[in-house]
């Protein structure tokens, strides 16, 4: 007999699922209703091979932060009132768009019928719900504090999506002008250029440097146009897998910190990263330990993020935090400074939160600085591009004129 994926609210007006065998769809929707359900959907469950080709394309589908924050939102409004958390999370499921999302909520909610707890059931749903998700869940479980921490994991998330849209805003005018440049000097080379080689290797005047040059580029172009395709493609697809490595990670997150202009805002981000991410972990009661173990899962960068496991090494060992931090030799002054006296004082959760509020301003700030900066770059670059392409075609057809006219 066919077995039915239903849909159905229950006398509460819960949604409720699971699966039923009925000989038609009308039938599955007759003994819902002789069950007190008021029937939803009622669909034929597909083959083992469909359902688990659709998991595997689930799997490639992006969960956005706006579907997270909105999900821990609603989440935070279902938790307050004190309603069941598998009602709740199946009724979050019905209101999901995203359909990674969707399958995770359906499946942490089984999981919690089974037994498992809340962290536990989020744990189990594989790229969906981060380690410092999970962790800070288990922390309100274990504390009573549900809500409270489902506010701050909100905030959290919300500081993740506006840190990476600052920086991409940042780099989206400078890679879209830089872009530019390259295809049109690749055009110009391969297709303009072309034109004028015949005659300026013909000439009998003394080609200029620029012109000299141009030629190089031009033959380099013509002759080995494939092989320096496929060096480039090899150079990409190789650093790729380099940064892939722990090594490569490591090498090239610490070469990004020392790169003028670009490498003062990454250091900020992630020094407002670590501050926002320490002060909420540390409110919810995890330990330090732990809670600096995650937190240099989460600064977003390979060279701090070692620091920091330094530092939890060294807290292990008795050293305190502000010590520690001062030895890693990466962490500013001013962060040193409020954690020491946070420490002091008793404080450290107000100093990482000023800490945290401080680099957020100082990100916008130098954002908006390196755009000002950036702009008058690109126009110089720009400008040098032109020219040298003008002084390049042009300085041979004036060298041309006059020895024809000297010949006359």
């Amino acid at each position: 007999m066919p077995v039915f994926a239903y849909k159905a609210r229950d006398e509460r007006g819960l949604l409720v699922q699971g699966n039923i065998e009925a000989a038609t769809q009308r039938d599955a929707m007759t003994q819902l209703d002789a069950m007190g359900y008021i029937p939803v959907s009622a669909k034929e469950a597909g083959s083992k091979n469909a359902t688990s080709i659709d998991d595997f394309l689930l799997r490639f589908q992006r969960i956005k932060h706006d579907d997270l924050i909105f999900f821990t939102r609603q989440f935070q409004t279902i938790v307050r009132p004190g309603i069941p958390i598998v009602a709740g999370l199946r009724a979050l499921e019905e209101q999901t768009t995203n359909q990674r999302l969707q399958k995770a909520i359906k499946n942490a909610a089984q999981e919690i019928d089974k037994g498992a707890s809340l962290s536990d059931a989020l744990g189990k749903q594989k790229g969906v719900f981060s380690e410092i998700y999970v962790s800070m869940v288990r922390s309100g479980e274990t504390s009573g504090n549900l809500e409270e921490v489902l506010e701050r994991l909100s905030a959290l998330l919300e500081f993740q999506m506006r840190t990476k849209e600052t920086i991409k805003s940042a780099m989206r005018y400078p890679l879209f002008v830089v872009s530019t440049l390259v295809i049109a000097f690749i055009t110009l080379v391969n297709l303009v250029v072309p034109k004028f080689v015949p005659m300026f290797k013909s000439s009998k005047v003394a080609l200029p440097l620029p012109t000299q040059i141009l030629l190089v580029i031009n033959d380099v172009f013509q002759k080995y146009t494939t092989l320096a395709v496929l060096a480039i493609a090899a150079l990409i697809v190789g650093f790729f897998l380099y940064k892939r490595t722990p090594a490569g990670k490591y090498a090239i997150d610490a070469i990004k910190l020392k790169i003028p202009l670009i490498g003062v805002i990454i250091l900020k981000t992630c020094m407002s990263r670590f501050a926002f991410t320490l002060e909420n972990l540390v409110s919810s009661g995890i330990p330090i330990i732990r809670t600096l173990d995650i937190v240099s899962r989460t600064v977003g960068n390979e060279f701090i993020a070692k620091k920091v496991l330094e530092i939890s090494a060294s807290i292990e060992k008795g050293k305190g935090i502000s010590r520690p931090l001062r030895d890693a030799k990466i962490f500013p002054p001013l962060v040193i400074h409020l954690i020491a006296t946070g420490e002091e004082t008793g404080s450290l959760e107000e100093m990482l939160k000023e800490i945290s509020g401080h680099y957020d301003r100082e990100v916008t700030y130098t954002v908006n600085r390196l755009s000002a900066y950036i702009e008058p770059i690109l126009t110089v670059g720009l400008a040098g591009m032109v020219l040298f392409l003008a002084l390049a075609i042009f300085m041979p057809w004036w060298d041309m004129m006059k020895a024809m006219r000297g010949g006359g």
